[in-house]
């Protein structure tokens, strides 16, 4: 069956690095300039659905810098706290379209409020967005047909590509390191249905799933709970694993299954710690991680370097949402009753 979703899953290391090489440091580089002097007393940092659990790696980057940064989804941000908004802070708005409601509604608002200034990641360069914001930068996903995938993957990409040239640190480094990423997921992707063959044993049974994880992981645990309820109409959530001690441990028993994610040296052992007392509780845990694991069923990823850890654990929970869907018997991504861009709040 030719489906569109699969067809960009199978296509998102050449979008990647697409906008990889793309990335133009010279379009930030007084941006860049005017943060590290001091010029704004804030960062606050949204978007809404994908593009915003995408910016999540990029937001602790951020928070390195020492400046104070607000992380909200852009709902939330219109409504509620458009008060953070002053005239010495980086707004940084991330939409795949640049006309979503929300997007078109705070910058009617920016009209009698400007912040310090407008930046914006965005797919589509003709928007609303990019026209007003002070900066644009491009995501280079090209077109898309359904569910976020080429679209996650390289907001997730030039968000951290532009939070490491505002702190400055390496670009040029994890430009790099990001290339050799592409290059291993396309590797991978030569192999997409034995990995889908793979994960639908290690799954068994499933009746309810819970995604957890720690620091970057969360871009896909958050996008994993995402893209399961879009590509298979499954209600799978995605809680971090610190808060999962905090209460919701209390699920685990025969039948309760979760994906955790490995994720990087600073929180690895405390993920794999929980693991086993889910599966001690009578739980049963798919270990997401770039190595397998002689004592957890583990779902292999890619080998890349630690600072692209976040571009391919996604591949994981795209796999999920197919084996899902086709458990199903239905199309994977097809939407019912979704357009790709949102016109109603």
């Amino acid at each position: 069956m030719n489906n569109a979703y699969i067809n960009d899953i199978l296509t998102q290391a050449q979008a990647l690095a697409e906008a990889v090489n793309s990335y133009s440091a010279e379009n930030l580089s007084g941006l860049a300039e005017e943060f590290q002097s001091g010029a704004f007393d804030r960062v606050v940092l949204s978007g809404m659905g994908a593009s915003f659990n995408a910016a999540y790696p990029a937001y602790l980057a951020l928070i390195q810098s020492g400046i104070p940064v607000i992380f909200v989804n852009t709902a939330e941000l219109w409504n509620y706290t458009s008060k953070s908004i002053g005239e010495k802070t980086l707004l940084w708005l991330n939409s795949q379209s640049g006309q979503s409601v929300e997007v078109v509604r705070l910058l009617e608002n920016m009209k009698l409020k400007p912040p310090g200034r407008l930046i914006s990641c965005i797919n589509e360069e003709g928007s609303a967005l990019a026209k007003g914001s002070d900066i644009f930068v491009p995501i280079k996903a090209g077109v898309e047909a359904t569910v976020s995938v080429k679209t996650y993957s390289n907001m997730l990409a030039i968000n951290l590509l532009v939070a490491y040239q505002l702190c400055g640190l390496n670009v040029d480094q994890l430009r790099g390191e990001m290339l050799n990423c592409t290059k291993a997921i396309t590797d991978y992707l030569q192999d997409w249905d034995t990995h889908l063959e793979r994960l639908d044993h290690l799954l068994g049974k499933v009746n309810n799933l819970i995604f957890l994880g720690r620091g970057n992981s969360m871009a896909a645990v958050w996008n994993g709970a995402l893209i399961s309820k879009e590509a298979a109409k499954c209600a799978f959530e995605g809680l971090h694993a610190a808060e999962f001690r905090h209460g919701p441990l209390e699920l685990a028993e025969p039948g309760f299954k979760a994906m955790i994610f490995g994720g990087t040296q600073t929180t690895w052992q405390n993920n794999r710690d929980l693991a086993q007392d889910v599966i001690r509780y009578g739980g049963d845990v798919i270990w997401v991680d770039r190595q397998a694991d002689p004592q957890l069923k583990t779902f292999l990823l890619p080998d890349v370097n630690e600072s692209c850890l976040a571009l391919v654990e996604i591949l994981a929970v795209q796999a999920l949402s197919v084996v899902m869907a086709r458990r199903k018997g239905i199309e994977p991504g097809a939407f019912r009753y979704l357009t790709k861009v949102t016109v109603k709040e």
